[in-house]
């Protein structure tokens, strides 16, 4: 059942959770809720048009999304994400403009309590006081500010799906302006319109974010450099923990290690 038609036939609770699985490359287009929205992606990269922001959130992030505001959603990778729907006029009030934060393990331990209290019988004052907690920790959150990676143009949509696929791929700009059909200070002056960064930046972001999947796998830190292209595993190292202020192995250990509870099905 789509978000909207759930708010509908539940107007008077203090809140609705829903759990989405969109493949990669989906595009859930413009649209808007009449209640607050929280994206809490488990696993997968999910790049978010809210107005005229946009912000790229892992499985690491979180977005605050205000009532009524319209937005559009593209998964990066294949994804499933947690949704909370809030009701804007309970017991609780929330910031009306969006939010990108770092989720730290209080508050993901926080969301999975609220889908889990979500489907039980819990009383008003109990849900209230959770989504209190919520609130205040969405304010005082860290934002979580990661580059864009999908562009609207066509060539370096072109570009970024092939490295999608190949991230090692090492083709250098001229090489690339060849295949697209464009000059070099063609693209050049795309991606610093677009992303405000050169195209050798946004392909090491292109890099670095999908390497956040990476991490969610068994495979060493070594191989993981190296499927990305790096000529070694210090220099990925180096160059994640200049995006990320951490290393990939404290990324892994702190962020992505999960207890058995908290994954919903």
């Amino acid at each position: 059942m789509q978000a909207n038609e759930l708010i509908r036939g539940f107007p008077d609770k203090q809140l609705i959770t829903k759990t989405t699985t969109m493949i990669s490359g989906y595009v859930d287009d413009f649209h808007s809720h009449p209640w607050h929205q929280i994206v809490f992606p488990l696993k997968g990269l999910l790049q978010s048009n809210i107005g005229d922001k946009c912000v790229v959130v892992p499985h690491n992030g979180m977005l605050y999304i205000p009532a009524n505001t319209v937005h559009k959603s593209i998964a990066i990778t294949d994804t499933q994400f947690l949704a909370i729907y809030l009701n804007p006029d309970k017991f609780v009030q929330y910031g009306d403009k969006p939010k990108s934060c770092l989720v730290n393990s209080f508050i993901k331990e926080l969301i999975l309590v609220l889908f889990e209290n979500n489907t039980l019988s819990q009383s008003e004052p109990y849900i209230t006081h959770l989504l209190m907690v919520l609130r205040d920790q969405i304010v005082v959150a860290k934002s979580y500010e990661i580059p864009l990676l999908i562009p609207t143009d066509k060539r370096l949509l072109s570009i970024f799906v092939q490295l999608k696929l190949q991230p090692d791929l090492s083709f250098t700009l001229n090489e690339w302006a060849t295949k697209v059909g464009a000059s070099e200070r063609t693209l050049s002056r795309l991606c610093s319109k677009e992303f405000s960064q050169s195209f050798s930046l946004w392909r090491q972001s292109i890099r670095l974010v999908l390497s956040l999947q990476l991490l969610g796998s068994k495979k060493s830190i070594q191989e993981i450099a190296l499927e990305l292209g790096y000529a070694s595993d210090s220099a990925y190292i180096y160059a994640f923990k200049k995006m990320f202020d951490q290393t990939p192995s404290k990324y892994r250990t702190e962020i992505l290690e999960r207890d058995s509870h908290s994954v919903i099905s």
